[in-house]
């Protein structure tokens, strides 16, 4: 009762009903019937209102005057509860807003789309070396690992690539893989441990059971990379086709006999000198395409290593691999021995490269 005493009370009273009966103009909005009797707010009132609407100091809000409806909501809703609109749209400030900026226009970013488990495709593009860059720079640049690009081009290692050559550049982490002859799409998955439906969504593949020779498939992952990259470095050949220096010796001894013309006749590989019962171990990762006895190779394992290459190891005394399996680079295979045409315990070693004999101290490092 006190306060109804006050002249300041009764002055701030009169201003507040004059300003509801006399103030701005009457609109019809949407939403309100026509005739309505309760005011719209204006444009400048809009101003004032609209960060309680959207959250104070949006980036990219919408001009002002789209904050009327937002005003039309929070009327219709103090009207209901029996409070104002300036009160109601308090309470429509604190519900989440959306702002136009957010709007999932063109779908749902690499993000959005990993974390509702979906699967992004990788694209491959092409990047041309400049002057001076490493491995290490161009992967920043795609904010992918080195290994990625290791993984997806023919690259001896890191510090091979020279100005001006054209590198293969994945979307995201993975590898490149060529599908050889023979393999299946669970092999491949095996090989990088790999998902195989992940492997058949990236690429699109119709049928799992029906892919090609040569055909390359994007396997996805930082895994598959690192595998990859250690696949591919122990490419044989190059780019341009031509035989690397990139085989390891089966065995370390003297070289008892070169490659060439012997007796009268072509000597196809080295013979190396060791004593029976030698570990001989596989000079690059393969494929065993025969093991067994032939003729005057005696005790002999034959192993394909793609792009037209495959090793001969002859005159073992025992075998420890069979046709169909697939060594690794230094994997022991067999056991030297004096089988076949042989004047004594040695190994008869051949590299041959799309069916002709190379001299194999040429690439053998």
């Amino acid at each position: 009762m006190r306060v109804l005493r006050r002249p300041g009370f009764w002055a701030i009273a009169l201003a507040g009903c004059f300003a509801c009966t006399i103030g701005g103009p009457q609109h019809t909005f949407e939403g309100f019937p026509a005739g309505d009797p309760r005011p719209v707010p204006d444009a400048a009132v809009a101003d004032e209102l609209y960060p309680l609407a959207a959250g104070e100091g949006d980036v990219g809000a919408p001009d002002s005057r789209e904050a009327v409806p937002a005003l039309s909501e929070a009327s219709r809703r103090g009207s209901a509860q029996g409070t104002g609109p300036f009160e109601a749209a308090l309470a429509v400030s604190a519900e989440p807003a959306v702002p136009d900026h957010m709007d999932a226009v063109g779908g749902p970013t690499e993000a959005e789309a990993q974390a509702a488990g979906q699967v992004i495709r990788p694209t491959v593009s092409y990047y041309t070396v400049r002057r001076g860059e490493t491995l290490t720079e161009i992967a920043q640049k795609f904010h992918i690992s080195p290994l990625t690009i290791l993984a997806s081009n023919d690259l001896v290692n890191a510090n091979t690539i020279q100005q001006g050559q054209r590198l293969r550049i994945l979307s995201q982490d993975g590898a490149i893989h060529e599908v050889k002859s023979g393999e299946s799409l669970w092999k491949i998955a095996q090989t990088y441990r790999a998902n195989i439906d992940e492997i058949v969504l990236v690429n699109d593949i119709a049928n799992p059971n029906r892919i090609r020779p040569s055909q390359e498939l994007v396997i996805p992952g930082v895994q598959a990379a690192e595998i990859g990259s250690m696949l591919r470095s122990e490419r044989l050949v190059s780019a341009d086709g031509r035989l690397l220096p990139m085989f390891d010796w089966p065995v370390t001894g003297r070289i008892s006999s070169n490659y060439g013309m012997r007796w009268g006749r072509m000597h196809h590989g080295i013979d190396i000198a060791v004593n029976t019962g030698t570990p001989v171990k596989a000079a690059a990762r393969g494929r065993v395409t025969f093991s067994g006895v032939n003729g005057g190779y005696g005790y002999l394992v034959i192993i394909d290593h793609g792009d037209g290459v495959e090793t001969r190891y002859a005159h073992n005394s025992r075998l420890l691999v069979k046709a169909g399996e697939y060594v690794n680079r230094g994997q022991v295979i067999a056991y030297s021995g004096n089988t076949g045409n042989s004047t004594g315990p040695h190994l008869h070693f051949e590299i041959r490269y799309k069916g002709n004999s190379v001299d194999p101290r040429s690439y053998l490092r």
